[in-house]
């Protein structure tokens, strides 16, 4: 699948990011694999889960969004 081509209407996609406003700061989304583990102190437990990130097109023409989640850069692997 082109992932630059619309799969709705065939218009030009476009990437960019779904922003998340938590705690007053603008961060971007990750993908975590399995069912949230909720934890009272920090909200989520995340050790041992391999974070993903994800980019997101939006198509130009009907405003489609198509998410992916994509291997981590080297800077986010810390």
């Amino acid at each position: 699948m082109d992932s630059t081509i619309c799969a709705r209407c065939g218009g030009s996609m476009e990437p960019g990011f779904v922003v998340d406003h938590a705690h007053g700061a603008v961060a971007k989304s990750e993908w975590a694999s399995g069912e949230p583990r909720y934890s009272k102190w920090s909200g989520m437990r995340m050790k041992g889960r391999q974070l993903y990130d994800v980019v997101t097109y939006r198509c130009m023409r009907c405003g489609r969004l198509e998410s992916y989640a994509q291997e981590p850069e080297e800077h986010h692997k810390d």
